[in-house]
């Protein structure tokens, strides 16, 4: 058996998405914008996914919504148009991310840093969420956008968009939320969060990869953000992929739970072992733990032989971020599953995880015995 629970990460693609995608690879493969008569086929299919992909978030008509080739190209386009727009004209100075932004944004600040560009980024505190007292101290009208992931892309957490959104009405500053690992997890909806700007990917929500978005608000300035995507059959698996996501969230938030739950329940029978971010300030589908003794990068090896499929930090850094005891250091491993993770995959997961688990510190206090 295989347990694959790394979909924080990637996902499969769903049968009807490709299903529904592959004739405009083969078939209907013309740019639905073009005149001649071998796009009519392309048209109607394409106007229809755009309105889907409008409706899942709750965009309005006259807001905008740009097509990229994914995440990260969203959010390096909306910090280049930031930083060229506002900062670079001397309108604002200043930018406020969370620690816990992709790698992606964390180059483009660099960049921006290094152009003068004045850079806070807010801390997480010890349920794994931003503070929001810290972020109303930092804000000023002169801030040119606050970038916040909606769902940590590796424990889960979900932050405070709700304070968030209300401290930067207050100094009228544009918010921007990463919604990646949100959809089909928690209701997204951008007229309720009163969000300015928000980017997902398809690659999280079981749709064709190299391909995502980038809501903009219909006040907000789109000069150098808007392009015209040719990728007809990512959209249209996009479209497809968002509707099921959105149909989904009820199983997302109780029978992907329950299973997380029941995984959960034996992670924490297991001696020496921690689970990171509480329950109550986790999506439904995702956990962290930390197993004493326990390198992280062995136990996803010895997990692989399994055919099981977990993930690790990508900075090592959550310990000292959260103020876990440092014995917990190097040995944090996520587990993410999706609506086609199994009971008989979570089954087989638990035995295996506390098989390899009592091999790893057996092996290590054999070493520890034989030093001495």
């Amino acid at each position: 058996m295989n347990a694959y629970l790394d979909n924080n990460s990637r996902t499969m693609t769903d049968p009807q998405v490709l299903e529904l995608a592959t004739p405009f690879f083969t078939d209907s493969y013309a740019n639905p914008k073009a005149m001649h008569s071998h796009a009519k086929d392309v048209r109607v299919p394409y106007r229809l996914a755009m309105e889907k992909i409008y409706a899942s978030i709750h965009a309005r008509p006259n807001d905008h919504i740009a097509i990229t080739s994914g995440g990260d190209e969203s959010n390096t386009r909306l910090f280049t148009n930031i930083y060229l727009n506002d900062i670079l004209t001397g309108q604002k100075n200043h930018i406020i991310i969370s620690e816990r932004e992709s790698s992606a944004i964390m180059k483009v600040i660099e960049h921006i840093s290094a152009q003068g560009g004045r850079i806070t980024v807010l801390p997480i505190n010890d349920n794994g969420v931003i503070d929001t007292e810290l972020l109303k101290n930092i804000i000023t009208p002169k801030t040119a956008l606050v970038s916040i992931s909606m769902v940590d892309r590796e424990t889960g957490a979900i932050m405070p968009i709700d304070e968030i959104t209300e401290a930067c009405k207050e100094n009228d500053v544009p918010l921007h939320i990463d919604a990646t690992h949100a959809v089909g997890k928690a209701h997204i909806d951008v007229q309720m969060l009163d969000v300015d700007y928000l980017t997902l990917s398809a690659e999280t929500i079981h749709s064709l990869p190299g391909i995502g978005i980038l809501y903009i608000k219909e006040d907000k300035e789109t000069t150098g953000l808007l392009s015209d995507s040719k990728n007809t059959a990512g959209i249209i698996a996009l479209g497809k992929a968002l509707e099921q996501a959105i149909d989904a969230e009820a199983f997302e938030m109780e029978d992907a739970r329950e299973l997380r739950d029941r995984l959960e329940e034996s992670i924490n029978s297991i001696d020496d072992s921690i689970i990171i971010v509480p329950w109550a300030y986790r999506a439904p589908h995702c956990i962290m733990a930390g197993f004493k003794d326990v390198d992280s990068q062995m136990l996803l090896w010895e997990l692989d032989k399994y055919g099981i499929s977990a993930y690790t930090e990508d900075g090592r850094t959550l310990v000292e971020s959260m103020g876990i005891d440092g014995i917990y250091k190097h040995t944090l491993v996520g587990f993410a599953l999706s609506r086609y993770t199994t009971s008989d995959e979570i089954d087989y997961t638990i035995d295996k995880l506390k098989k390899s688990i009592k091999k790893i510190r057996a092996n290590i206090a054999y070493t520890i015995k034989e030093e001495i």
